[in-house]
């Protein structure tokens, strides 16, 4: 178990630009499954964090006020639909941004998306099983959200000869979108735990 919490560490370590844990004082100290908790969750959360900060601070993952109450208003009505309509245009493809600008964006974009389902996959194969996850669950829905507005935003900026070069992202989307599923699975396997043990004891 402390193997598994000293590389969960290191790999936080490496995907935030600070350190939140000294893995030194790991090393026997009585704080060592507060601060192990704390390492493991910045693994995840830190590499959302820095994708939804970079995707605003590009223009390219944010949602106009008007779009969300629009799209609060349809999900109320009819629930989560595909076609649920953008009344107002994205501020990023609004401004006729070169092509190579916006491809560069989307490469940008894909690269964080990729670290984040990695850093992902890398906590979901070390954590305990019987860990909770559902906090990172959370963080990964919105970071999933947050890169599929980026994708149609992308698709609206370009030209439809260059569509194709989205393809990257997309995949990566995708990728994403697997992990997030199979952090959900272990959500409610672990909610189904406590009826499987009192249906074998009755």
């Amino acid at each position: 178990m402390i193997s598994r919490y000293l590389l969960i560490s290191t790999v936080a370590l490496s995907c935030t630009a600070c350190a939140t844990v000294d893995l030194q004082s790991m090393g026997g100290s009585s704080e060592t499954t507060t601060l192990s908790a704390k390492s493991e969750m910045n693994v995840i959360m830190s590499a959302v964090a820095r994708l939804k900060a970079v995707f605003a601070e590009r223009g390219f993952g944010t949602e106009s006020s008007k779009r969300k109450v629009h799209a609060a208003a349809e999900m109320l009505m009819n629930g989560i639909s595909s076609e649920t309509a953008v009344e107002d245009e994205n501020p990023y493809s609004r401004e006729a941004k070169p092509v190579p600008v916006v491809l560069a964006d989307a490469d940008l974009a894909m690269r964080h998306v990729v670290q984040t389902r990695r850093a992902a996959e890398i906590y979901l194969d070390l954590v305990d099983p019987d860990e909770p996850v559902e906090k990172e669950l959370e963080s990964l829905q919105g970071a999933l959200i947050t890169s599929e507005r980026a994708l149609a935003t992308f698709r609206e900026a370009l030209p439809q000869e260059n569509l194709s070069d989205l393809e990257p992202l997309e995949t990566s989307v995708d990728a994403l979108r697997d992990i997030t599923d199979q952090f959900g699975d272990r959500v409610r396997q672990s909610r189904l735990k406590p009826v499987d043990a009192s249906s074998e004891t009755s």
